[in-house]
């Protein structure tokens, strides 16, 4: 990748824009072997270049979520989505993947779908269509998984952590704030009882 910030941006943009010119059979095939590749060769990357392939990351989460709602949120690509994550770069419990990784995935997960969401709200406002249904819960599954089967503790408690700053930054007030309230409660004494042990 190029040197210069706005290059490696425009070039970030168009390596995860390829999604969208997939084919559509293609998409998820495409997706698993780009976090294969990445993972594989994250330890052989220099210090850097380690910015240029997390902005690269964001893009490709970014539009992976552009490919789903452009699918209208379609609940098997959903799932095949969230799927190929927890079997690739979120797996909870492959040691193989790159923390590094795991982590900016986790970090970048809610602020990329909450872009992808704002505009498909925006497109459906100018289209006068219904407001398409975004399925959280089967979004928001490779981190829930992450904060309860990760081995590593310290993944469980970060997944925690971006669980309820996602809550807390969701301006909506439905009964699924406060059912994940209580799984996070409970989570978190979970993890206090493995303290003791």
């Amino acid at each position: 990748m190029s040197d210069k910030p706005l290059v490696q941006q425009a070039l970030a943009n168009d390596l995860g824009a390829l999604i969208l010119d997939v084919p559509e059979n293609n998409v998820i095939p495409f997706i698993v072997a780009f976090w294969k590749v990445h993972c594989a060769e994250w330890h052989g990357l220099d210090r850097i270049r380690l910015d240029k392939y997390l902005l690269l990351f964001r893009r490709v989460v970014f539009y992976s979520f552009s490919w789903l709602a452009d699918n209208q949120w379609n609940e098997e690509k959903v799932e095949a989505y969230t799927n190929c994550l927890l079997e690739g770069p979120l797996h909870p419990t492959d040691r193989t993947k790159p923390d590094a990784i795991v982590y900016h995935i986790m970090e970048v997960y809610f602020e990329e779908l909450e872009k992808v969401m704002d505009a498909a709200s925006n497109n459906n406002e100018d289209d006068d269509d219904e407001e398409l249904s975004v399925p959280m819960e089967a979004l928001m599954r490779p981190i829930v998984v992450l904060s309860t089967d990760a081995l590593n503790k310290t993944t469980r408690i970060k997944a925690k952590e971006v669980l309820r700053e996602y809550e807390e930054s969701d301006d909506s007030d439905n009964n699924d704030d406060e059912d994940l309230d209580m799984e996070l409660e409970a989570m978190d004494s979970d993890d206090m009882e493995d303290d003791s042990e």
